[in-house]
């Protein structure tokens, strides 16, 4: 792998790290806004947004062992 295409798979992970952690925030200020009360979530929502935290830590794991392999 070249080294740009290392250069752009490290910040592309970096980036895909902070879309989870700012999903996570939107959950976190979500339960906030209801009183801390999860029951009053809408499940619907909750759900879509967990699946994609899910997804971009996938992501950012499967970016992480790529670049473990080129040994970067």
């Amino acid at each position: 792998m070249s080294p740009l295409a290392i250069v752009i798979m490290k910040v592309l992970r970096w980036g895909v790290l902070a879309v989870a952690a700012f999903l996570a925030l939107v959950l976190v200020i979500e339960a906030w806004k209801h009183g801390w009360d999860l029951r009053a979530l809408d499940p619907g929502f909750a759900g879509v947004v967990a699946a994609l935290i899910v997804g971009a830590l996938w992501l950012a794991r499967a970016i992480g062992l790529e670049l473990a392999k080129h040994g970067s």
